[in-house]
C-alpha cells in the first residue's frame, strides 16, 4: 500500500493539473495545501528531498498555495532538512490559523521556496 503522503501528493497533482490557469490567484484549497505540506514534512523527515515526489509536491505548494506572488530574491543555499521541516510546519500553522491568504503565509512560502528546493 502507498504511504499517505504519496497518495495525497498524487491527488493534489491531479486536481492542480485540471484547474484552468486563469482561475483565482489561489488555486489550491487550504485543506489540500495542508496535506501537501505535511507530505513535504514526511519526505524531509525521511531524507527523501531528492526524489521526484518531493520535487513535484514542492512545485505544487510553491506555485498553488496562497496568493500568487514572486519570491523576490534569487535562490539561496539550501537549509538543513530540520530547518526546512520547521519552515513547512510554520506554513501548516498559518493554514490552521486560517491565514493562508495573509502576507505572513506568502512570506513563509517564499522563504521555503528559496531555501528548501529539491536537492
Amino acid at each position: 500500500m502507498h504511504a499517505p503522503h504519496v497518495i495525497t501528493a498524487a491527488a493534489l497533482a491531479a486536481v492542480i493539473l485540471f484547474v484552468p490557469r486563469g482561475a483565482a490567484a489561489q488555486l489550491a484549497s487550504p485543506a489540500s495545501c495542508r496535506e501537501a505540506i505535511n507530505g513535504l514534512i514526511s519526505l524531509l523527515d525521511s531524507g527523501k528531498d531528492d526524489t521526484a515526489l518531493y520535487r513535484d509536491t514542492y512545485n505544487i505548494v510553491v506555485n498553488t498555495c496562497g496568493p500568487a506572488a514572486r519570491s523576490g530574491k534569487a535562490s539561496q543555499p539550501p537549509q538543513s532538512r530540520a530547518a526546512c521541516h520547521d519552515l513547512a510546519a510554520a506554513m501548516v500553522d498559518l493554514i490552521e490559523d486560517d491565514k493562508m491568504d495573509a502576507p505572513a503565509f506568502t512570506d513563509a512560502r517564499n522563504v521555503f521556496a528559496r531555501t528548501c528546493a529539491p536537492r
